[in-house]
């Protein structure tokens, strides 16, 4: 047992805390500053002349009006590498979440604003505090705007994720921000809120969305290539820039986000801690904290350790390690030691949540050293007024990792009194501190003295590192010259090369030279290379230019990044993109499918005739054996582009013009008659969203005979009775209520249902609701979707409810929300009456559910509650499907604290999980979970796995819900026993 202060701990003091570390071989670690002199650290920043600023946030998780949040700064005044003296640099800020050097001060992230603070008199205080850019959501602390970072390119990234949904303290938390703006620069663009990175320049005025998102913490390799992290999944890489995807907004790409771990996400983790606390959304066993994410770029370490990345993860007390190795246009993620961790303590108040590279190479860990480390919406009720929940609040350590050899303390360090030609050689140094501070001392200077060392440094230096920062010196100048450039592009360093294509692209106009040597590039070996030169080449429209782009794109056809490079292109190339495509239809991969299925996207959505009859007869005269797959997601892909899916068929209007305009329905009729059944349903995905033509009598005759043969399969009858549904639902109205019948198959029930929805009128509603009890589930949800078709059904609906016909957990999330918060408020106010639960009713359920934690289950039985219930929208073990949250990050929980989950959802809403509500233009009402979002698009998640990728500019309209998409009724689904049976096999299954 260690001691601290004369008592056993936790906690304990800094010297005792090191006996509880196990680090990985090959590394030390040791105490740098501690309290007194830092308390509640979440972040730093080494300024050019040594001094170092370290970001406090004592007021987390629940002080927001106490405003105790702080900037440190802390400096060496006799050189011996340690800070010997501390100053309260800035004070009164809310929860402030990082720090980065900039001109003469700091911008400081402090939700809704990133600040400029700057200290005039030499005092250590700051007497300027200026708000910069503001407008950021205000809502969980975990997910506000955070760390900013100064890019290769010289422009200022900020992690950020967008507003999480405030159940338990709106009033605190409920702020979600508004556009994004300069406050002292009305000419200057703002953006409206989206729940993606950004980047900014404060000098010009310059703001800009990333791709994608990063919750806290985001990170850079030697090539600019940034990494992102979120709670459960620790490392991800943004791969297509923004630019890129705004140029073809008929591109529907849902992520541009690669998952790079090869241990999958919520990966499994290793903790140590002895009696480690466990919140409500907290687990052990795999991350449910990932934070900090930071490649190590100082230079200090062998190069036998290889590029790697540190995470955080604060909630198990360790700090996570991965080497990373180049794969095609990304990185490949995997663990430096199976089975054990970087570094993990025994203290469970061992709090790390962030990493700095230091200016002697070293790893500085901010270790935030609490008792409890969890927002206040995620945790149990009686943590909120508990004396547990600021204990800590006066520590806060940061340690130094190095080396297991000696590694020499960072000393005096004096770059402010640099010339311009010492920082010019220091960005040769192997550490990233000194080249990114010295590459933003010499653009901050702006000064031509620097031209000429930086372009000896260009064809002199042997270091690849050197040569690049140089390239965006020159640049951040505004000094760099075409040929020096052209020169770049045959670096020997693939990295260069790469760089130098991205600053060859705003050049290239007018410039037919460096155009021409851009063209020479196409057979580069690098795959990072390829990448960047086809996305930079889809900008220029030559016949040259989609010449190579064609053989680049051949090369890496599997690649599903490069795919969407040669996609990103103006939307004008698809038509040609597929007729090369069939080219690649020879060999069935994943990667081809989707590829078929995007390029036909695009050419949907573009809603050219001749275009799309292109691809029906391609489709047509394509019919030989093996051919289905690659058929049916172009045909997926036009359903997508004309704006149906197969969650929405029943949602298009059939009197819309431009659905019934010539788009190639015949060619349809003939893919629906004559192709198996994936063509055949892909066809009739398609038809749904074009209409049927005007000659559709004959096939629509053999269809109603083929639905009512009781001998032909039920998948073709099936699809009969759905293209009945498409043509005059009433004149088929006795069919399908023939048709709807236990007696028949299950398929052929729900299509009759789905079919006689589209019957207007009340009656079809009483039809249905009389025939509730006798439906299969499949069949019910079919019946229930129907329900909101006309009017006057979601009130039969209601009375069917009240009176016990039907009974509520028969009914989707989505049904129940639609009643929830309908238009109609006296629709509104019944429905909140039969389905909100009495206060106090929900508790009740509980606590008679808590029988089941006495209850020894069964894993076998549990895994089939799992796949019955679960698994339509969770994930674990690869099984299930990803609308919620992966069940991976709670299988190490108490069941206690699982079960009040289940039992009660809405009661703590996972940030990323919430549900919306979106009306589109040609769509209709599309509700689910949000999923990933790009600057073209966003996803809803659906149970089953369906996914609709919607583009932002068919968006009319788009609300939050308070409900969690997770019914709050499973205790109609599942028994007593058998929430044994599944905590059972949550808790049990590897």
């Amino acid at each position: 047992m260690a001691f601290a202060c004369g008592r056993p701990g936790p906690p304990y003091g800094p010297q005792e805390a090191l006996k509880t570390f196990k680090i990985e071989p090959g590394f030390r670690i040791e105490p740098y500053v501690t309290e007194p002199d830092i308390r509640s650290p979440v972040a730093m920043e080494f300024d050019e002349d040594g001094r170092i600023y370290v970001v406090e946030d004592p007021g987390y998780p629940l002080n927001v009006e106490g405003k105790v949040g702080r900037i440190i700064l802390l400096e060496d005044m006799d050189g011996d590498g340690r800070p010997d003296r501390r100053t309260v640099f800035a004070d009164k800020l809310t929860m402030p979440t990082g720090v980065m050097r900039w001109k003469k001060g700091v911008l400081v992230t402090d939700a809704p604003d990133v600040l400029y603070l700057e200290d005039t008199d030499g005092d250590g205080k700051a007497d300027i505090r200026k708000v910069v850019l503001t407008g950021f959501a205000f809502t969980n602390p975990q997910h506000t705007v955070n760390n900013p970072v100064y890019g290769l390119d010289n422009w200022i990234y900020l992690a950020h994720e967008g507003p999480a949904t405030a159940i338990v303290f709106p009033e605190k938390f409920g702020d979600r921000g508004s556009d994004l703006h300069f406050p002292d620069r009305p000419d200057a663009p703002s953006l409206e809120p989206a729940r993606r990175m950004v980047r900014f320049r404060p000098d010009t005025g310059q703001l800009e969305y990333r791709s994608s998102s990063s919750q806290f913490g985001h990170s850079f390799d030697l090539w600019g290539h940034q990494f992102t992290v979120s709670n459960e999944d620790h490392i991800r890489e943004e791969v297509v820039p923004a630019a890129y995807l705004t140029r073809n907004p008929d591109l529907p790409v849902g992520s541009v986000m690669a998952r790079i771990s090869d241990h999958r996400p919520a990966a499994d983790v290793y903790p140590i801690a002895h009696n480690p606390r466990v919140e409500m959304l907290s687990g052990v066993g795999s991350f449910t904290s990932a934070c900090g994410i930071t490649v190590y770029l100082g230079g200090a370490f062998p190069p036998s350790v290889g590029l790697f990345s540190l995470v955080a993860e604060p909630a198990q007390n360790l700090a996570h390690r991965d080497v990373l190795t180049p794969s095609g246009a990304t990185y490949l993620a995997r663990r430096a030691h199976e089975g054990i961790e970087f570094l993990a303590s025994t203290d469970a108040w061992f709090r790390p949540v962030n990493f700095y590279n230091g200016p002697d190479g070293a790893i500085y860990l901010v270790d935030y050293y609490r008792l409890v480390i969890e927002h206040p919406e995620w945790m149990a009720t009686h943590t909120h007024h508990s004396p547990d929940l600021y204990k800590g609040d006066d520590r806060g350590r940061i340690y130094r990792i190095s080396p297991d050899s000696p590694l020499p303390l960072p000393g005096k360090i004096r770059l402010a009194q640099a010339s311009d030609e010492q920082l010019v050689n220091l960005l040769a140094s192997p550490n990233i501190w000194y080249r990114r501070t010295a590459q933003r001392l010499l653009v901050d200077r702006g000064r031509s003295d620097a031209v000429e060392p930086l372009t000896r440094l260009l064809t002199s230096s042997r270091s690849p590192v050197a040569r690049l920062h140089a390239l965006w010196t020159l640049d951040g100048l505004h000094k760099l010259e075409t040929n020096v450039i052209e020169k770049a592009l045959e670096d020997p360093e693939a990295g260069v090369r790469e760089n130098a294509i991205l600053l060859a692209e705003p050049r290239l106009s007018g410039n037919p030279e460096l155009v021409e040597k851009l063209l020479t590039m196409e057979r580069d070996p690098d795959g990072r290379v390829q990448f960047q030169l086809l996305c930079t080449l889809g900008g220029i429209n030559s016949p040259a230019s989609r010449a190579a782009q064609d053989h680049l794109l051949a090369q890496t056809i599997d690649d599903p990044w490069m795919q969407i490079a040669a996609l990103s292109a103006s939307s004008d190339r698809a038509p040609q993109l597929f007729a090369s495509a069939t080219a690649f239809s020879d060999k069935q991969t994943d990667a081809r499918a989707t590829f078929f299925h995007q390029v036909s996207a695009v050419i949907g959505t573009r809603r050219k005739t001749a275009e799309i009859r292109h691809v029906l007869v391609t489709l047509l005269s394509s019919s030989r054996a093996g051919s289905s797959w690659w058929r049916a997601a172009s045909l997926d892909g036009l359903a997508q582009g004309l704006g149906g899916s197969g969650q929405l068929l029943r949602r298009r209007v059939s009197g819309d013009s431009q659905a019934r305009a010539n788009l190639g329905q015949d060619l349809l009729l003939k893919l629906f008659e004559s192709s198996d059944g994936e063509v055949r349903r892909a066809s009739l995905r398609v038809l749904a969203a074009a209409g049927l033509p005007p000659n559709a009598a004959p096939l629509l005759l053999r269809a109603a005979a083929t639905a009512q043969k009781g001998d032909q399969d039920p998948a073709v009858r099936a699809d009969s009775i759905g293209l009945l549904a498409l043509g005059d639902p009433a004149a088929n109205e006795a069919l399908f209520k023939n048709l709807i019948d236990p007696q028949q198959p299950e398929p052929v029930q729900a299509a009759a249902v789905r079919g006689l929805g589209k019957v207007k009128g009340a009656a079809v509603g009483t039809y249905l609701i009389e025939r509730w009890k006798s439906m299969t589930p499949p069949v019910c949800m079919e019946a229930a979707d129907d329900m909101f078709l006309d009017p006057e059904r979601p009130k039969l609906l209601l009375e069917a409810i009240r009176t016990g016909t039907v009974q509520p957990w028969t009914l989707a999330f989505r049904h129940k929300r639609q009643l929830l918060m309908s238009a109609d408020p006296s629709l509104r106010e019944a429905a909140r009456s039969l389905l909100q639960e009495k206060a106090g009713e929900r508790e009740g359920v509980l606590k008679r559910y808590e029988a089941a934690l006495e209850k020894d289950g069964d894993l076998e039985r549990g895994r089939g509650v799992f796949e019955r219930v679960c698994a339509k929208c969770h994930k674990l073990n690869g099984v299930g499907h990803e609308v919620g949250p992966d069940l991976a990050t709670i299988r190490n929980r108490p069941p206690q604290l699982i079960l009040p989950d289940i039992i009660m959802p809405s009661r703590s809403i996972a940030q990323n999980y919430e549900s919306y509500v979106v009306e589109t233009k040609s769509r209709g009402i599309i509700e689910g979970v949000m999923g990933s979002q790009t600057p073209t698009t966003m996803t809803i998640r659906h149970e089953g796995g369906v996914e609709d990728v919607i583009r932002r500019e068919d968006i009319k309209e788009m609300r939050i819900t308070n409900l969690s998409a997770m019914p709050a009724d499973l205790d109609k689904q599942i028994t007593i026993d058998q929430m044994a049976d599944l905590l059972k096999f949550l808790k049990t299954v590897k």
